[in-house]
């Protein structure tokens, strides 16, 4: 995915990443400071919770997200226009599929519903049943879905129509790697450095901005 891409993904006054500043991996710059995407395991972004999203039955929202990058969507708003079809057994005819019939949008999320509770029931059971671990089969249970929500995995890079993503400051890997004690000294320092700014400031003038940037981008603060 190419940068500017990336820059449409990224939120309201964030700017291009600027490697003169921070010669190190990010994605853009947020309010002076380097950020980077969180990803899944394929390189894919990760959508916010709450974010809006437009699926195949209609409008809603990222309710949670898995590990493995699949996220639970509530649909708020159907699309009632949407006609799922319904194929007849047995599934080809002639190497045709054959439709028997048609069912609303909401009708198939409610379907993908039941589906995702059945497997999650069974897991639980299983997990109950065979590693007597009934506090994993409680969360497993927490985890069922209201018929208007279903499981969805967003692939091609278009997120469902998705402008929120998840992201953090991005890490400089040579600060990363300093020892606790160099660490510690660093801190001191700029702590001794602020000190000196206020004795020699007047009493009512506060600590420059840049001091605080400057611990925030070493520590990840």
């Amino acid at each position: 995915m190419t940068t500017t891409s990336l820059l449409t993904f990224a939120p309201a006054g964030s700017t291009s990443p600027d490697y003169a500043r921070f010669a190190f991996d990010h994605d853009f710059v947020l309010d002076g400071r380097p950020q980077s995407f969180k990803r899944n395991g394929d390189g894919s972004l990760i959508p916010a919770i709450g974010a809006a999203v437009g699926t195949l039955y209609g409008l809603g929202y990222i309710e949670r997200r898995h590990v493995g990058g699949d996220v639970i969507v509530r649909i708020t708003e159907f699309d009632e226009t949407v006609e799922v079809p319904q194929y007849a057994d047995p599934v080809k005819v002639n190497a045709f599929r054959v439709v028997k019939g048609y069912i609303t949008g909401r009708e198939q999320v409610a379907i993908l519903s039941s589906l995702y509770n059945n497997r999650t029931m069974n897991k639980a059971l299983w997990f109950e049943s065979h590693m007597r671990d009934v506090a994993y089969a409680e969360e497993l249970m927490e985890l069922v879905l209201d018929d208007d929500c279903y499981q969805v995995r967003f692939t091609g890079g278009d997120y469902g129509g998705c402008t929120q993503f998840v992201y953090a400051p991005a890490v400089n890997p040579v600060r990363g790697k300093k020892s606790t004690a160099e660490t510690a000294a660093y801190r001191a320092r700029i702590a001794a450095l602020a000190d000196k700014m206020l004795d020699d400031a007047d009493d009512t003038e506060v600590v420059p901005e840049g001091i605080a940037d400057e611990l925030a981008e070493c520590f990840g603060e």
